[in-house]
Formats: C-alpha cells, sequence, structure tokens
C-alpha cells in the first residue's frame, strides 16, 4: 500500500467516526432546538386561548358550548377535569390524524384552567411532521457531504500521487535500474521538495560511494589474483625443471612432488577464492538459454577418467531440459556437484545423475556424514585431512544457487548421499 494510501486511510477513518458521532448529535440538537421553538409556540397558544375563553362570559351553557368547541377544534381540547391545580406538562406523544388517516408525532402541552368556577384540562397539540422531515432532510445532506468529501479526498489524493510523488519515484525506478558494474552515477529529478531533494543527494552519494568501493574491491582482487597467480606458475615451472636434473634421488623427487601438489592446491584455492568473489561482486550476469543435458553429459564424460581410477560406475538418465541460465556459474555448479560426489564415492561404488522437471539430482555411495548439514556448505569445511580438497566445492554450489535462485537440498539414507537442485 502507498504512503499516501495509508495516510489517506487513516484521514478518512477519523472523519467518517467523527461525521458517525456528529450526525446523531446533530439531529439530537436540532430536535431540542425544534421543541422549545414548538414549546413557545404552544405556551403563547395556550396563553391566547385562556384569554380568551375567560372573556366568553355570554355562554350559557359551558358543557355543550365546550363538546361543539371539541369536535370544531383539531389542535385544541379541552374536558373536565378533576385536577384543581396543575402545573403545565409537555409530552411528545403519537396520535391518530383524522385527516391523513395515520399516526403522526404530536407536541403537546396540557394545562388546568378554571372556567366559572370550574377545573377543565386544555391540551393544545402541534404536529412535529414537518419538523421531523426537516431533521430527515438534514441528515440525507450531512451523508451527501460525507460521500462528496470522501470521493473528493480520493480524487485529490490520486492526483498529488501522481504529481507528488513522480521524484520519488523516478529515483526509485533508477535505483531498480541500477548495476554496480554497469550503471553511471544515478541523476535525480530536480524538485522544490526538500525533503526529497536530501533523499536525492543521499541516495547520490550512496552509490557514488558504492560504486568506489565496488571498483576497488573488483581491481583489488584481480590484481591479488594475477599477483598469486605468476610466483605459483614459476614455482612450478622450476619444480619441473628440479625433477629432470640428471642424479636425482628418489628422496628428492618424492619431496618435489609433494611441493608440486601442495603448488597444484594453492593455485586452485586461489581460483575458487576468486570465483568467490566475483559472484560475490555479482559479475555474472550475462543470461542466455543453455541446454543443460547436453552440459551435464559433456562435463560426466570429462570426468569419467576421474572416476575410472576408483571403479566408479556413472550412471546417467538426463532428460532433455533447457534453461535460461549463466553458462560460467551453471558449468560450476555441475563440475563441482559431479567432482564433489566422485571423490566422495568408495572404491567400486556408483555415481548416478538424473534430470527430470527442472531438478538434477546427484547420488553417490559413501559412508555417513560427520559433520552437520549446515556446515557441509561452509567454506573451507571439509571431512578428515584429505590434501586435494581445498572445502570450497560445496560451499560454491551453495553461493550459485543462492545467486542464481535455485533451490538445493541433500539427503543421506541407506548408504546413498543425494545432492538435488531445483532450477
Amino acid at each position: 500500500m502507498r504512503l499516501l494510501q495509508v495516510s489517506l486511510r487513516s484521514l478518512l477513518l477519523y472523519s467518517l467516526i467523527l461525521v458517525l458521532i456528529s450526525i446523531p448529535i446533530s439531529i439530537f440538537s436540532i430536535r431540542q432546538i425544534i421543541n422549545e421553538e414548538v414549546d413557545e409556540s404552544l405556551a403563547l397558544h395556550t396563553n391566547q386561548f385562556i384569554k380568551h375563553i375567560k372573556s366568553y362570559e355570554y355562554l350559557e351553557d359551558l358543557e355543550m358550548d365546550l363538546r361543539i368547541w371539541d369536535q370544531l377544534s383539531y389542535n385544541i381540547t379541552l374536558i373536565p377535569s378533576e385536577i384543581i391545580s396543575a402545573g403545565q406538562m409537555y409530552e411528545t406523544v403519537s396520535m391518530y390524524d383524522s385527516i391523513e388517516q395515520e399516526f403522526h408525532p404530536f407536541r403537546t402541552l396540557s394545562s388546568v384552567i378554571i372556567i366559572k368556577d370550574k377545573p377543565y384540562l386544555l391540551t393544545i397539540k402541534m404536529s412535529l411532521v414537518d419538523n421531523d422531515e426537516l431533521v430527515m432532510a438534514l441528515g440525507i445532506v450531512q451523508v451527501i457531504l460525507i460521500v462528496l468529501l470522501a470521493a473528493g479526498l480520493l480524487l485529490l489524493n490520486r492526483s498529488l500521487s501522481r504529481k507528488l510523488w513522480k521524484p520519488f519515484y523516478n529515483t526509485l525506478n533508477q535505483l531498480k535500474a541500477y548495476e554496480l558494474d554497469k550503471s553511471e552515477s544515478i541523476q535525480p529529478e530536480k524538485t522544490n521538495i526538500i525533503e526529497f531533494d536530501d533523499l536525492n543527494k543521499t541516495v547520490s552519494h550512496l552509490t557514488d560511494r558504492n560504486r568506489k568501493l565496488y571498483l576497488e574491491q573488483k581491481e583489488f582482487i584481480e590484481n591479488a589474483s594475477h599477483e598469486l597467480q605468476t610466483p605459483l606458475s614459476i614455482f612450478q615451472s622450476k619444480l619441473d625443471n628440479l625433477m629432470q636434473i640428471p642424479g636425482l634421488t628418489e628422496a628428492g623427487a618424492v619431496t618435489i612432488l609433494d611441493l608440486e601438489e601442495t603448488a597444484q592446491r594453492m593455485a586452485r584455492l586461489n581460483k575458487n577464492l576468486l570465483l568467490l568473489s566475483k559472484i560475490d561482486n555479482d559479475q555474472f550476469n550475462e543470461i542466455e538459454e543453455i541446454d543443460l543435458s547436453a552440459l551435464a553429459n559433456k562435463l560426466l564424460s570429462n570426468l569419467k577418467p576421474m572416476a575410472d581410477i576408483d571403479d566408479i560406475s556413472i550412471q546417467a538418465s538426463i532428460s532433455p531440459l533447457s534453461i535460461k541460465a549463466n553458462s560460467t556459474l551453471l558449468e560450476v555448479l555441475l563440475t563441482n556437484l559431479f567432482h564433489n560426489a566422485i571423490r566422495h564415492t568408495n572404491a567400486n561404488g556408483k555415481v548416478n545423475v538424473n534430470v527430470t522437471d527442472k531438478v538434477l539430482t546427484v547420488t553417490n555411495t559413501g559412508n555417513p556424514l560427520k559433520m552437520s548439514v549446515e556446515k557441509m556448505f561452509k567454506r573451507f569445511s571439509k571431512e578428515g585431512n584429505g590434501e586435494n580438497s581445498s572445502g570450497l566445492g560445496l560451499a560454491i554450489v551453495k553461493k550459485v544457487c543462492d545467486t542464481c535462485r535455485y533451490k538445493i537440498a541433500y539427503n543421506f539414507q541407506d548408504g546413498v548421499h543425494s545432492f538435488s537442485v531445483t532450477f
């Protein structure tokens, strides 16, 4: 949900609660004001009626006159009362309207008056139908105003979201497309809003600094790898020359071979560390359509001589599969998985490679794992003291899977190690 929508939702919710509370309060207040006006009118009519009725001294048959009056008068009722004195009493009652033939609300004022020394109950009523219709109309007007207010706020929010936040979204889109190894400095859109201007300056400074650090780190890794590889190559060349010296003793030859294996191990370690650094720096961005089946068969053929040394059989069931990936990373992933399976398979063991439904499964027979699964994918984690292992193979596999968003899983059951990668 967008920021303006969150603030607008809070504002609308507050306005809705406020209006819902104010509507009944307003209706109640208006009704009270109307009742007070009606009460004043009833009191005025009552006083006028009492003043006039007392002046009719010529009325001889008062009872008959009152019955005739009661039939002729619609809003005034005058009947004999047993109560001699009582105060005025206002009431809101529902009465049957003989004219409209339905019940309507009325406001009444009842009071006891004395006519020719006899108490009578005088009741004057006034219809509240028109007043209720007025209150209802005011309520409808308020509801309409609420709807117009909500619609206006929504339209205003949409307009502000497009205009006011345009610089922010431009900067955000540049950040999404920004790549350290390819992109130049971000050029935010100029704006008169102080907050956006501060944000753009901070983003530009941060991206420029990160790009500078990235280029420096990349240059350092490349230089370090080159500087390490050069003396290693010279060292291996010198060892080859020593092996060709006439009269070399057997002990000397063994020592030279050990040194050569150590040099080769250092070269592999340097190469693997450089590869991990390049993956960390996201230097493998080229994506292409790759025939995984053909690549897997090719790599297995290259590794077959290594498996034949210990009479390890390799069985492959590879269905046709093409995926979009970086060719270098995919080859590194498959090579390390196959090489790891062969290296950790006992003599006369088996290695199976299956590819079905975008899932690569590599299994091999071998001894149970002595370390935890979590530690197995850590750098420089290895079982035993194997000098030919750098402890980086599975770490590279895990790093490639994380970078390419592949899912890797490990399982050991009935003497069989199983690695599965879901593309």
